[in-house]
């Protein structure tokens, strides 16, 4: 077990679908209330990322971000502020909805079969990531989760995963062998983060990042599909049949 892999997670998108962000962003953009500008082309998981990033628990925080991130697509001030509370309000009710990624469950049963250390990092907050865990019987699989308040920084900095990798050599008895650590995430931001903290990164692209982006952000490995990940060679050898 020492020379065990560590795999961490990113959260939406990797792990769960994230159709809740979506859908409260179609709903809102539908509203001509808010005057919208510069959409283009933009995607809705891209519009609904900016305030999943920008949201905090602390609500005045919270609100002050939101009002920034949208500046560029809701001109108006006040009809920015409406904005806010009403997506706040709103995409809680969807995540009833969300689900497993298709086909993970199968992979993290061979992982923990195969005695991995498994965790997620993510930038969501607790009480979201504990409501999954509990809902989805996360912690059948996963040994560390830790949110964007279980630190001070957010990815793409590395100290998210160093915390992860901290609990998971005091309390699972795992050597910390950067060459066997992997994070695994959909966003430029979790690839940095892995890099950053000297672990190898894998770039998944049927998560909501771009390709070109992900690219990029120069990843250890690039995949299209989670199964993928059980071709990775130096995953493989420890892998049981």
């Amino acid at each position: 077990m020492l020379d065990s892999p560590i795999i961490l997670f990113d959260f939406d998108g990797v792990v769960i679908t994230q159709k809740a962000l979506e859908f409260t962003a179609l709903k809102l953009i539908r509203k001509k209330f808010y005057r919208w500008k510069n959409l283009g082309n933009m995607r809705l998981i891209d519009f609904a990322r900016l305030f999943e990033e920008s949201d905090s628990k602390n609500r005045i925080k919270a609100l002050i971000r939101v009002y920034k991130a949208y500046k560029k697509y809701i001109p108006s001030r006040w009809r920015r502020i409406v904005f806010f509370f009403k997506f706040r309000k709103t995409y809680p009710k969807y995540e009833i909805y969300e689900r497993l990624k298709p086909n993970f469950e199968k992979i993290l049963i061979k992982f923990k079969h195969s005695n991995f250390a498994l965790g997620i990092v993510s930038n969501t907050s607790r009480k979201r990531l504990n409501y999954f865990r509990l809902k989805l019987g996360l912690d059948k699989y996963f040994s560390v989760f830790i949110s964007r308040d279980d630190s001070q920084y957010r990815k793409p900095s590395p100290i998210p995963i160093i915390s992860a990798l901290i609990y998971i050599k005091s309390n699972l008895n795992f050597q910390i062998n950067k060459k066997n650590i992997y994070f695994v995430g959909d966003l430029p931001a979790d690839i940095h983060s892995a890099n950053n903290a000297g672990i190898k990164s894998i770039a998944l692209l049927s998560g909501h990042g771009k390709k070109t982006d992900l690219v990029k952000a120069n990843p250890s490995f690039i995949i299209e599909n989670i199964e993928d990940i059980l071709e990775i060679e130096s995953l493989k050898k420890f892998l049981l049949n």
